[in-house]
């Protein structure tokens, strides 16, 4: 499997989830060897197990991976972290639907007694959703955030652009 694509993977999972081996035990029902030598491109996981790590992902979300992923292979500077192009493309994405003002914003609180208990709570999940009415054929990125974002930003969506703004930003910053 891409290494670009193992890194993205992992930070996700990382975001959404108490732990790896929660992921990896509960989700996949793998060994934390055979986790392991996944991560370091040693093996691959079975089909099943690669659809489960696909739907960490939004459709729209796991589209941008594959692209990032492809990019490392021409790219040198996206090979060095792919995360932080797939977090800045999140980001640059979402700011141009909001400014352009296509897509619904939803919010949705991650709560403990609603997930999984392996997965992190006391997060909001900001999700933007471009939808083309047609069933099943909507483009969503979802933001995790912490709760404080919520708060601060509202429904004013001058600051969501803003927000968006700076964490872009800051992206481009910590190179």
């Amino acid at each position: 499997m891409n290494p670009a694509l193992i890194q993205i993977v992992v930070q996700v999972i990382r975001e959404k989830y108490m732990s790896e081996k929660a992921f990896y035990t509960e989700k996949l029902g793998i060994s934390p060897q055979s986790w392991d030598r996944w991560k370091k491109g040693e093996q691959g996981l079975k089909y099943d197990n690669v659809q489960i790590l696909s739907t960490l992902f939004t459709d729209y979300e796991w589209m941008l991976v594959q692209k990032v992923v492809r990019t490392t292979e021409i790219m040198p500077e996206v090979v060095n972290n792919p995360v932080k192009e797939y977090n800045f493309l999140k980001y640059q994405i979402a700011k141009k639907w909001v400014n352009n003002g296509i897509a619904r914003l939803e919010w949705h609180q991650s709560d403990e007694n609603t997930e999984e208990s392996v997965r992190k709570s006391n997060m909001v999940i900001l999700q933007l959703i471009v939808d083309y009415n047609l069933w099943g054929y909507n483009d969503i990125i979802e933001l995790r955030l912490p709760g404080i974002i919520r708060q601060q930003i509202g429904h004013d969506e001058v600051k969501l652009l803003q927000w968006f703004v700076d964490e872009s930003e800051k992206l481009q910053e910590s190179e």
